[in-house]
């Protein structure tokens, strides 16, 4: 058997073992603790493997890496004493030696080069790792049990090798390990665009999966419906019209407030005034109907607030800002709309897309029709094959995404963003300085 063929064998051996590592290390991080849960509930009695591995995975991942370090290190080694006995032979001319020419010795080393490099890309990286995703369960229950006990055999130099690593890096006060990194929010992303390009998910999915990993990062402030956009009532309020107008806007919480709204007592329900309103048939006072209100600071996160509103029972919360002042008010609903998007209520208001406020502005829903805008109110919006709605002609005009309280002006007209979910404009008031803007309809 010539030396030839026994490099040939070896240098596929070396490529298939490193891409097998590479596969089975893929598969083998898939097992979390919840797969691991599900599969000692199962009866599985493997869940006691993955385990072990998932409790301490420093010697582990330790030897996944050093054999694939060592695989692919024969790889190329191997592939360049094939070149030497297949590629140069082509290059040089005959009886010539091959180190007389510099120009021929660069040509062979840089086509080695891309031929090694190309072959570990394909074989040793890129096909095990779909092959790894693909049959994750049963590359990782082969491979944990074989892992065990060879990382046995390594742990003296991983531990070595990690000592060393981190001796190097006392002047930057750094650590590493071997161990499984977790992924960064930007590498899951990438890893969430990716699966939308192949539909493996869908671009809802994905805009939900975006959410939350952004969720943690958001406060209040970020998502609360601002002091100048609360509908609230003075604890003083006697007029029934008033309190019956709010209700049937489908408020089911308003912040009552005694002479300033920076002074909330608390939360009126709707629920209570009903019931008022059926057994005694007027509403001479609603101090008797209030509530104890919930106040959260605006930097606190929606995280935290979400949590404490579920352990104690609140849908409504008052954000107050450093000096004890109302910036303004946070639902579950508000919170919730962060992770799927806008949510669509059976209240009236949810239902209008718009309606006219205290001050004789207007409440109009970004997704209203600009041909039904134009029908509703006095004015001619421009219609274009590059919008449909009023969020669109606003986004058309200004060139970009409002910010919140951004404010746009067509013809004495002003659009001012009062709802922003994501890069979504959800909600304006409508209005001009000068009293022009008039709605066409009265009867709202």
């Amino acid at each position: 058997m010539s030396f030839l063929f026994i490099e040939l064998i070896l240098f596929i051996l070396s490529v298939f073992l490193a891409g097998f590592v590479t596969a089975a290390e893929i598969a083998l991080s898939s097992f979390g603790e919840n797969k691991i849960e599900e599969l000692k509930e199962k009866g599985d009695n493997i869940w006691q493997k993955f385990l072990i591995v998932h409790k301490n995975p420093e010697p582990f991942y330790g030897t996944i890496h050093l054999l694939s370090l060592t695989f692919l290190i024969s790889s190329v080694l191997f592939g360049f004493l094939l070149s030497a006995k297949l590629i140069n032979p082509v290059i040089t001319e005959p009886n010539t030696g091959f180190y007389d020419d510099p120009i021929r010795l660069i040509l062979s080393f840089a086509l080695t080069i891309i031929l090694i490099a190309s072959a570990l890309t394909i074989f040793c990286y890129l096909i095990p790792k779909a092959i790894g995703f693909k049959y994750s369960d049963f590359l990782g229950r082969f491979f944990v049990t074989l892992l065990i006990p060879v990382a046995n055999l390594f742990i003296f130099p991983v531990k070595l090798l990690n000592t060393l690593s981190n001796f190097l890096l006392i002047p930057f006060k750094e650590k590493t390990n071997f161990s499984q990194a977790k992924p960064s929010e930007d590498e899951i992303l990438d890893i969430i665009a990716d699966g939308v390009k192949s539909g493996a998910i869908d671009e809802k999915e994905e805009e939900i999966i975006q959410n939350i990993i952004e969720f943690n990062d958001l406060k209040a402030g970020e998502v609360m419906v601002p002091r100048t956009e609360m509908i609230s009532i003075d604890i003083n309020e006697t007029e029934e019209e008033s309190l019956r107008s709010i209700i049937l806007k489908g408020h089911t919480l308003i912040p009552v407030y005694e002479d300033s709204i920076d002074n909330i007592v608390g939360i009126l329900h709707s629920k209570d005034v009903i019931k008022l309103l059926l057994e005694s048939g007027s509403i001479s006072s609603i101090k008797n109907l209030i509530r104890p209100a919930y106040f959260i600071p605006e930097t606190k996160l929606i995280s935290e607030i979400l949590t404490e509103m579920q352990q104690r029972g609140e849908r409504l919360a008052i954000v107050s800002d450093e000096y004890g002042g109302t910036e303004g008010v946070i639902t579950i609903e508000d919170i919730l709309e962060e992770i799927v998007g806008e949510i669509k209520s059976d209240s009236v208001t949810e239902q209008k897309e718009y309606y006219k406020f205290p001050d004789n502005k207007y409440f109009v829903l970004g997704s209203m029709q600009i041909s039904d805008f134009n029908d509703v109110f006095n004015l001619q919006l421009p219609e274009s094959d590059e919008y449909n709605t009023v969020a669109g002609f606003i986004a058309e005009r200004s060139g970009k995404i409002l910010s919140l309280n951004e404010t746009v002006e067509y013809e004495s007209v002003k659009f001012e963003l009062i709802k922003k979910i994501r890069q979504k404009m959800v909600q304006f008031k409508v209005y001009s300085d000068d009293g022009s803007f008039r709605e066409k309809v009265n009867n709202l």
